[in-house]
């Protein structure tokens, strides 16, 4: 492929028409009580944490948005005191314990899924081995791809004789496979879910990096140690976030929300919720053969999981839901459920 492909912060500029890199959205404006600020890409699967505004009042605070375009600047955000919280990825933790950031924690998880392989209509896979000699796009750096690496390797393929071309979200990534230079790509919603709705491509029914070792778990949300300080407050907005985050499980509340949010068709959006799940359950072992990986695939200099418990709150959590811990702990049945096996 001839063209440069846009970088995933290029493409969110682009879409949203940002001038920097930091646009704060003030959603709530002359509610009283304190102010929650919150780091987060208007992405579909941020959609629990946008609609905490449509609850908060309820429990006597207000949300004010800053919209940051990685999951690296919304986590500089909270770690600088810029917000108190901001949504994070299942690798992330491990890049906070390699860089000795102290003060911040994992406090909740938001979705599963919502990340896989595509392949373009025309190109047939049943088994991971079936990839050899195919072209798949992949984005450097990010956990999508390390997904797609595990499964492909536990499900007997050979990940040398795979072709794959490092790709970004965007345009140009959609037009490689419409075209034909790529026989399918490893990206998030709702990209993948455009392409199936445009009649692109599909989600292969035998391949799903979901079902690999790691599972389906994708993101969650970080808070820093002074917002958790204030334990009324966090366990406040954790009331708010799981009530919000149990509404986005509705079809026609997500694709409210993220039609609005992300600027996306329903068709889109309805695609991207038989795709995804939202839930507060924190998969614990998830995020620490995450950390084990790291040196394998870049984020960390050294295995840091064994310090993935200290940065993982579930005090706030278990407050707001009266929920023990081993009962937060996991992959819900509802994502299970959606893995291609």
């Amino acid at each position: 492929m001839s063209r440069r492909l846009w970088s995933r912060a290029e493409f969110l500029k682009a879409a949203l028409g940002a001038v920097g890199s930091l646009a704060v959205l003030r959603v709530v404006e002359g509610a009283e009580g304190p102010v929650v600020r919150i780091a987060a890409s208007r992405g579909v699967v941020s959609a629990p944490v946008w609609n905490v505004t449509n609850h908060a009042s309820r429990y006597g605070f207000s949300t004010q948005m800053s919209v940051l375009f990685t999951y690296a600047d919304q986590q500089r955000a909270a770690q600088n005191k810029q917000t108190e919280l901001a949504t994070t990825g299942i690798n992330n933790p491990a890049i906070l314990a390699d860089q000795d950031i102290t003060n911040l924690r994992f406090i909740a998880g938001q979705q599963f899924a919502g990340q896989n392989l595509i392949l373009r209509k025309g190109v047939t896979a049943n088994s991971w081995r079936d990839l050899e000699g195919r072209t798949i796009g992949v984005v450097p750096g990010t956990y999508v791809r390390v997904l797609f690496f595990i499964a492909a390797q536990e499900g007997g393929a050979d990940l040398n004789k795979i072709k794959l071309v490092n790709v970004s979200v965007g345009a140009t990534a959609l037009e490689a496979l419409r075209k034909g230079d790529l026989d399918g790509f490893v990206l998030f919603a709702p990209m993948t879910d455009q392409v199936v709705v445009e009649g692109i491509g599909y989600y292969p029914p035998k391949l799903d990096i979901g079902a690999c070792s790691l599972g389906p778990a994708n993101g969650g949300i970080l808070a820093n140690t002074d917002f958790l300080a204030n334990k009324k407050l966090a366990v406040d907005f954790m009331k708010a976030y799981v009530d919000s985050l149990h509404e986005m499980q509705n079809e026609a509340a997500f694709v409210k929300v993220a039609t609005q949010l992300a600027g996306i068709k329903p068709a889109v959006a309805q695609e991207a919720f038989r795709n995804l799940y939202f839930s507060e359950m924190i998969d614990v072992r998830a995020i620490t053969e995450a950390a084990k990986l790291g040196p394998r695939f870049g984020y960390t200099k050294s295995d840091v999981s064994a310090k993935m418990t200290g940065l993982i709150d579930f005090g706030p959590l278990m407050a707001a839901t009266g929920k023990t811990q081993q009962q937060l702990t996991g992959t819900p049945a509802g994502a299970l459920k959606l893995v291609r096996r």
